[in-house]
């Protein structure tokens, strides 16, 4: 197809001839040269178009060998990543203005405001992995429970939205998790919200032992209402119980009546002085 014009030869027309065999010369005017330049100027276009074609052609080709690889080795550099955050946490939440925003009513977010979140993890490279974050929720799994204000006057909180039996399943699923192999990823994802969001998400993460699929470690955030769960201490009624999965799986730990507020155990899975949490070294955030 890769043909230089230069080397396109104009054959001479041959005479033309009318019904009665008499010759009839080709006038050497103007027509004679437009008919010329038509016939260049469609072979120019015809052969254009083909190198075009064998270009597209060839670029696909390249694409569908390469592509696959390029996904293959961004997936295997995700728990391999572990580039530290140029800020620690504590840095952050003073520059975010933390501790006056925190102190003061901050909303019950939406499921919409939720989404936007995990959105925001999803489009800068998040994702959740089926191989080694599982849970035994069924698909129809419906959350026995609602965010709501505490009476106590500790803000927000979680509660029953009708009795929950010892033993039953409270929170159970994978999509609403996030997590972050590394700080500096983690602190990009701050990054893209305002102060008021940032300040709420780095309280409803925390970093976790013993997560990826090699054991990395990782910072997990919660992006539904569960973030909100205040701690109970040792009168938690909501944990792992003895006989379930509990990867990402809560349950009851005794009956709680409708409208009871559902309290966890900080100190099982984290520090209550988690600005200086010695998890968040690791990746460098403290």
């Amino acid at each position: 197809f890769f043909i230089h014009a230069s080397e396109i030869k104009m054959r001479r027309p041959r005479n033309r001839t009318n019904s009665s065999n008499s010759v009839l010369p080709l006038s050497s005017g103007n027509k004679t040269n437009s008919t010329r330049s038509i016939s260049l100027h469609k072979r120019l276009t015809i052969l254009t178009a083909a190198k075009l074609t064998c270009v597209i052609i060839i670029g696909y080709q390249i694409v569908s060998m390469v592509k696959p690889n390029l996904l293959k080795a961004k997936e295997v550099n995700y728990w391999e990543n572990r580039k530290p955050a140029s800020s620690t946490l504590k840095q952050i939440y003073e520059s975010r203005n933390c501790d006056e925003i925190l102190n003061s009513t901050r909303p019950i977010y939406s499921e919409a405001y939720w989404k936007k979140f995990h959105d925001i993890w999803t489009e800068h490279g998040g994702r959740i992995d089926p191989d080694f974050i599982t849970s035994m929720a069924p698909p129809d799994f419906v959350r026995p429970t609602k965010a709501g204000e505490t009476s106590d006057g500790k803000g927000r909180g979680v509660f029953a939205a009708r009795d929950i039996k010892k033993g039953e399943m409270i929170y159970g699923q994978t999509t609403n998790y996030a997590y972050f192999s590394n700080g500096y990823g983690f602190q990009r994802f701050l990054d893209l919200t305002d102060d008021g969001e940032a300040c709420d998400l780095m309280k409803f993460s925390w970093p976790q032992s013993n997560f990826g699929p090699n054991g990395e470690s990782a910072i997990l955030c919660v992006m539904d209402d569960h973030s909100l769960m205040n701690d109970g201490g040792s009168q938690s009624n909501y944990g792992c119980i003895d006989g379930k999965y509990c990867m990402i799986d809560e349950y009851a730990k005794r009956d709680i009546k409708e409208g009871e507020e559902v309290l966890c155990n900080y100190g099982s899975f984290f520090s209550l002085d988690f600005m200086n949490f010695n998890g968040w070294k690791e990746f460098g955030l403290l």
